[in-house]
């Protein structure tokens, strides 16, 4: 053999060690056990046939245990229903876990440059540091008038035409967001933004689910032409990227040109109150569009679901009401009645622990989706077993199972605010609602407001009942909830009926 092949075989064997070594090593740690799946497909025709996919995930963990793998043609998934491993992998090892799963329909429809979804890199950390001027704890009491005001007129078109009460809950939610994001006063729910704004949350929370379209199981689909009868979603994503557009730009418009104080005029200007640079107003024009979803469909949801278990736990409704009306009878200097105002919550433990089981019961996010860096973790610890998270793989936290598991939550189905007064409470749900680490929604202080002020002033103030067919029957609402990304109540009735002289006091209120 030639002296000059000798140190190029040698080299070729090292490199051929090294590489052994190392796969034998990445591979020696197993992957979660999970469902085996078809041969080709994996469980992407199970994940397919479901209405509620948060129901079929507890069902694979039930089964296979907190961690588990589930695999959709050549992608898996992680499923995770442990909330101390949630917040080992989101929180302590956040460097290698604040990666957003971003679809192929994302990417289509443009959202992959949304804060929600960008990447965690310097752009998102200096996005999230201009929401936190603008939405921090401090500056959303300055808010507080403001959600008030729109939860006034909310209640006054409840004494109007209660029957349209999940209308206008809608109505309440967007004219927060618009009025702290743009300064615009909405009039009704035939506004035009507030109709775009709507169009758009709509396609947010149906096209984000990434087992649910080809496109995101068959990447290369991307490439068909929109005409072709086998590509719909090149149709949804443009029409999408559409209504994404009128909702970042119109409002923005507005608000440039208005000398109202927003959340946008402020950050239009540096802290020396002087403009800000071109490029800084197109990080601006970006990020007002995301408080829409940051906070006003935590709203939506949580005060629908509020009328549901009402109309289903009138036992409860009759606890809140009595706390609460004793509370504003005694308060000093202030007269017999008020608007009530978050300073009020710690004088009202019970109105404060039925907050907590709406955002238990039935969670806006029932799924909360991460995905790891460019590095395989292999000490992700579950069951005292160590396993293997490949790089670049989605993690799915199942926020519906953990805040129903019945060894922390006794009688999970039920809504019980007592759980929470107990001498050893169970974890607060609230604090699994606005998401984990480095991604907590940075709209949550201002959600928080907004469905304590409109909770606790609807109890103040109306009674919800079970609706009656014509025949005087009471009509039993179904616990029916949409499959969305973020999950609200499918339409159902109940009758909502003013407190004795509180429709005149709120007339007089917004009036």
């Amino acid at each position: 053999m030639s002296k000059s092949v000798i140190p190029g075989v040698f080299i070729a064997g090292a490199a051929s060690a090294i590489f052994y070594s190392w796969y034998k090593s990445r591979h020696s740690v197993p992957l979660p056990p999970g469902p085996t799946g078809n041969f080709l497909l994996g469980n992407a025709l199970d994940l397919a046939s479901v209405e509620s996919v948060w129901l079929k995930f507890a069902e694979y963990t039930d089964e296979y245990g907190p961690l588990t793998t589930v695999r959709i043609i050549n992608q898996n998934m992680f499923l995770i229903d442990d909330p101390h491993l949630v917040s080992e992998l989101f929180e302590k090892r956040a460097a290698n876990y604040s990666e957003k799963v971003v679809s192929e329909m994302a990417k289509l429809i443009g959202w992959d440059k949304d804060i929600l979804l960008l990447p965690y890199g310097p752009l998102l950390k200096r996005y999230r540091t201009m929401l936190n001027r603008a939405l921090n704890n401090r500056v959303a009491l300055d808010y507080i008038p403001l959600q008030q005001k729109e939860v006034q007129k909310f209640m006054k078109r409840l004494t109007e035409t209660p029957d349209d009460f999940m209308a206008h809950v809608r109505l309440l939610a967007s004219s927060i967001a618009i009025r702290i994001g743009y300064g615009y006063e909405v009039g009704s729910y035939d506004d035009p933004l507030v109709q775009t704004a709507e169009e758009h949350m709509a396609h947010f929370s149906e096209c984000l689910q990434y087992w649910k379209w080809m496109v995101d199981i068959f990447p290369l689909l991307r490439l068909l032409p929109s005409w072709l009868p086998i590509a719909p979603f090149q149709r949804r994503a443009r029409e999408a990227n559409r209504v994404f557009t009128l909702h970042r730009d119109r409002p923005f418009e507005y608000a440039a040109g208005t000398a109202e104080d927003s959340f946008t005029s402020k950050l239009l200007l540096t802290e020396d109150g002087k403009p800000v640079d071109e490029e800084t107003e197109k990080h601006v024009r970006c990020i007002a569009a995301t408080l829409y979803a940051a906070g006003s469909d935590t709203t939506v949801s949580i005060v629908q679901s509020f009328f549901l278990a009402m109309a289903l736990y009138p036992e409860i409704q009759a606890k809140a009401q009595a706390e609460v009306d004793s509370f504003l009878n005694h308060s000093a200097n202030e007269g017999s009645h008020r608007m009530l105002h978050p300073r009020d919550r710690p004088n009202l433990p019970y109105t404060s622990a039925l907050v907590r089981e709406l955002f238990r019961w039935h969670p806006v996010v029932t799924l909360d989706g991460h995905r790891s860096s460019h590095e395989d973790d292999l000490n992700v610890v579950s069951g005292g077993k160590a396993y293997r998270i490949p790089a670049r793989s989605s993690l799915i936290a199942n926020l519906w199972k953990i805040m129903h598991n019945p060894e922390v939550y006794e009688q999970p189905e039920t809504f019980m605010p007592e759980r929470y007064l107990s001498e050893n409470p169970p974890p607060d749900p609230e604090n699994y609602a606005f998401g984990f680490g480095r991604r907590i929604c940075p709209g949550m202080h201002i959600a928080q407001q907004s469905v304590w002020i409109s909770i606790s002033n609807l109890l103040a103030n109306f009674t919800v009942t079970k609706a009656k067919d014509k025949n005087g029957v009471e009509i039993i609402p179904e616990e029916r909830y949409t499959s969305g990304i973020v999950s609200h109540p499918f339409p159902f009735q109940c009758t909502i009926t003013p407190k004795s002289g509180m429709k005149e006091w709120i007339h007089g209120l917004v009036e």
